[in-house]
């Protein structure tokens, strides 16, 4: 079986348990596979992650010879389900590859990108959007900005 696959199924399972409403459950679902189909291809996996926090579903592709997180979803009770992205962390690993460093250049256009929509909450050097709140079309321009300016 596929390792994104696994991952998405079993984020699905925490995401519902996160959702109240059975529409919105259904609007996580078919989001989450559209996400899940535009990563595809050997520089893009998906993994998850687990914790007393919740659940996480990270979005990873291969950027300059290293791996970087470009976003993430999180479904917890509490909360409910929200995606938090581009890596807050990619100011640090331009610094941390000295010789080599992180070009951030994409990660930065694509945090300019998301911030442009008024459903984006300031999030340190990341937004993040709830799925309550963000309505389909956002989800839509968010994953065409992924597109367009990571390939």
């Amino acid at each position: 079986m596929d390792p994104n696959s696994t991952a998405l199924q079993d984020f699905l399972l925490a995401g519902r348990a996160s959702v109240r409403h059975p529409a919105e459950r259904a609007r996580l679902e078919s989001l989450l596979t559209r996400w899940a189909e535009a990563w595809k291809g050997k520089e893009r996996v998906m993994d998850l992650t687990q914790s007393t926090h919740g659940v996480f579903l990270h979005f990873n592709q291969f950027i300059a010879d290293r791996w970087c997180q470009i976003c993430y979803f999180h479904a917890s009770p509490k909360h409910g389900v929200s995606m938090r992205g581009p890596d807050p962390d990619r100011v640090r690993k331009s610094h941390k590859y000295r010789r080599d460093k992180l070009d951030t250049t994409r990660l930065d256009a694509l945090f300019d990108a998301w911030s442009a929509h008024g459903e984006a909450h300031p999030a340190g050097l990341a937004v993040e959007f709830y799925l309550e709140e963000t309505s389909d079309e956002v989800w839509a321009a968010c994953l065409k900005s992924v597109k367009e300016i990571l390939g």
